[in-house]
């Protein structure tokens, strides 16, 4: 069986941006499926870059400005991302997902962008995001339980 990555990016210091973070943390306490890697890439892009390149499917959790209601997710296939160009993605993870594109022939997998409510320089996610944690990490973890099913 192959190995899959779930790779949770963003900033902690930027409030909802550090989102993918915080799921992450939770859901690896919660996995029990030995195949599955839970990995802490905040917004090191060689780090993740380096992860991902050891597995042939990945699942990305970050925060995505996408227009929805503030922790509704949108999944995203990574070999699309680029036809995405009006996604309010992070800098630093516009760069992951560039260097993810130029390797889409052999990385396939996706992004489960979590919509944030406010980023800006505090520690913590915003309270609006803080009132619906139960239901984002229950959407999350049913979301990457469906897309590792259907890979």
């Amino acid at each position: 069986m192959e190995k899959i990555i779930v790779l949770g990016i963003g900033n902690r210091l930027m409030m909802d941006d550090g989102i993918g973070i915080y799921l992450i943390e939770q859901l690896s306490k919660l996995n029990r499926t030995p195949h599955v890697s839970f990995l802490i890439g905040e917004s090191d892009i060689d780090y993740c870059m380096d992860q991902i390149m050891k597995t042939t499917f990945v699942i990305i959790v970050d925060a995505v400005f996408s227009g929805n209601k503030p922790g509704e997710l949108t999944v995203y296939p990574l070999a699309n991302l680029h036809e995405y160009q009006t996604l309010d993605i992070s800098a630093h993870n516009f760069h992951l997902f560039q260097s993810l594109y130029q390797q889409k022939e052999s990385i396939k997998g996706y992004l489960i962008g979590v919509e944030p409510y406010e980023i800006r320089f505090h520690i913590g996610l915003s309270k609006t995001i803080r009132e619906k944690w139960k239901t984002i990490l229950q959407d999350v973890s049913q979301t990457i339980d469906r897309l590792i099913a259907k890979n």
